[in-house]
Parts: structure tokens; C-alpha cells; sequence
């Protein structure tokens, strides 16, 4: 009989603590989704702010690239205080490149070049002198653009042309003009309309083509 009751109570003790244990580890597990449930709302929340900081980045770039102005590379050659190539916004005129350039020279005859006229990426602006322009070119109105057929009368300056002034001409394409514009770097103006066959690529033949086309 004593068996009995012990071996019942043994039982019922075992019970109570498997109970508790059972109704400890219940109220466990909602302590641990707490905290992993914060911990994934900061994550979500970190997340939120880089993503909307990137965003925030790449409007600001596109709205930078909107504002910043469209650029063109010009030369600038002739009767000017510094020679070289400039850089200006597109849009600009031929007396914004000369400026850049220092401006002109006492013997420049600026009056002969067409200041307002808009630039192109890639242009050559030449600035003569009194001498070129009454004694060389006596022709040439004043006033006229810079290097532009209608400048010689309807002829093409070999010593002003643009690269695009003379692709105009019949066999010249943008290779021979790029010759012409690098010899006349290198060596200066044309003496004669002959002497462009001294580029190569510039034969008789295409000379022919030419020759009633051209002026110095």
C-alpha cells in the first residue's frame, strides 16, 4: 500500500514538472520571435535608407548632367595673342573663341572675319592681317565668315577652309581633309594652289578636279 502511494506521488511529481517545464518553454518561444522580428525590422529598415539615399544619388547625377552645358573644341590661329585649341560651351560665337584666345594683335584684321557667327565642334578659326587681306586675298569682302566658301568669292581657301569646308570639294573626303589641316599645322599656309598635291592622296587627277574650286 505504501508502494502504491509512493509510486503514485512519484508520478504526480513527475507530471507537475513536466507541466511546468512544458508551460516554461511555451513562454519561450515568444520572447525569441520578439527579437528576431525586431531584428529583421532593422534590417528592412537599413535597407530602406540605402536604397533610397541611391536614389536619391542618381537623380541628383542626372539633374547635374541636365545643368552642365554641352562643350565644343575649337583652334584658334592667326593674329592672336595665344594660339591653340579652346574650349567653350555649344552655341558660342567666333569672337568668344577669339577672347579666349587673348584676344587679337595689333596687325590682325579682325574686321574681315564674321564675329557673330555660332561655332562647331572641331572649327578653325583664322585670324589674317591687314597685308593678307588688302595685298593676298584683295577679293575678299570684308565682313565675310571665317574660311567659308562664300569668303573667296565661292572659292575654298585652302588657307581657312574648315575640315567640313573642304570635304565641299569634289575627291576630297575627311581623310584628305585631315591631311590638308595637319600639313597646314605643320607647314603653314599655302604659297599655291599647287602645292596641295605635295599631300598625299592629292594627284593630278583630283588637282583637276579642284584647281578652279580652290584659292590661297
Amino acid at each position: 500500500m505504501h508502494r502504491k502511494k509512493r509510486k503514485l506521488f512519484c508520478m504526480a511529481a513527475v507530471l507537475i514538472f513536466l507541466v511546468f517545464a512544458g508551460c516554461g518553454g511555451k513562454e519561450a518561444e515568444p520572447e525569441e520571435t520578439v527579437v528576431l522580428l525586431e531584428e529583421e525590422s532593422e534590417k528592412e529598415a537599413v535597407l530602406e535608407e540605402d536604397t533610397e539615399q541611391k536614389s536619391a544619388g542618381e537623380e541628383e547625377s542626372k539633374d547635374r548632367k541636365k545643368t552642365e552645358p554641352e562643350m565644343i573644341v575649337v583652334y584658334v590661329c592667326g593674329e592672336v595673342q595665344k594660339e591653340g585649341v579652346v574650349t567653350l560651351p555649344a552655341g558660342s560665337r567666333v569672337y568668344q573663341a577669339i577672347e579666349m584666345a587673348g584676344g587679337v594683335t595689333e596687325e590682325a584684321e579682325a574686321s574681315w572675319l564674321n564675329l557673330a557667327e555660332v561655332l562647331t565642334d572641331g572649327a578653325r578659326i583664322y585670324v589674317p592681317d591687314k597685308e593678307e587681306v588688302s595685298g593676298a586675298n584683295p577679293a575678299i569682302p570684308q565682313g565675310a565668315g571665317s574660311g567659308s566658301p562664300e569668303a573667296a568669292g565661292g572659292l575654298v581657301n585652302l588657307n581657312q577652309a574648315s575640315r567640313e569646308e573642304l570635304m565641299t570639294l569634289p575627291g576630297i573626303g575627311e581623310a584628305k581633309a585631315e591631311a590638308i589641316l595637319q600639313y597646314r599645322t605643320e607647314h603653314g599656309n599655302f604659297d599655291s594652289i599647287d602645292e596641295i598635291k605635295n599631300i598625299s592622296g592629292i594627284k593630278d587627277g583630283v588637282f583637276e578636279k579642284i584647281k578652279d574650286k580652290i584659292t590661297v
